[in-house]
């Protein structure tokens, strides 16, 4: 019995970003998420309102900023835009959505060193993006 078998191995795509470029664009939108926080939570306090309505919104502006940014149009958060790349749907190539973004970014609270290590692999994808099933590219 002859059973031909296709090869479905992953192969990867030309135009990924590079890792130096990936770093960029992942302190970028760090500083970006700080300072968002520092920003809601100074504009609370000086607007007068309680210091936990301030810490709830101060939290939830950098954090959903972190957390959603990369389903921003194109795929695109600040950083990424700054420095030419989009998150894409490995598959698809569709701009990153929202519930992808979400997984490709609660990773790295929590397992920061090792999420990026995988980075460094073949498929250049940190463990936020195969769960997510995206890939980042250069956009230019």
């Amino acid at each position: 019995m002859d059973v031909s078998s296709t090869q479905n191995e992953y192969q990867k795509p030309k135009n990924l970003a590079g890792l130096g470029r990936r770093w960029g664009g992942q302190m970028i939108d760090s500083l970006i998420t700080f300072f968002l926080f520092l920003f809601v939570g100074r504009t609370g306090d000086f607007v007068g309102l309680p210091p936990t309505v301030v810490a709830i919104l101060a939290l939830g502006a950098g954090t959903g900023y972190y957390l959603f940014s990369d389903a921003m149009p194109n795929g695109q958060s600040v950083g990424k835009k700054w420095l030419g790349m989009s998150v894409v749907d490995e598959r698809s190539y569709l701009d990153c959505n929202l519930y992808q973004s979400f997984v490709r970014n609660i990773t790295t609270p929590f397992l920061s060193i090792l999420d990026w290590i995988f980075i460094f692999f073949g498929s250049r994808k940190r463990l936020g993006d195969m769960l997510a099933s995206t890939i980042v590219i250069r956009s230019r």
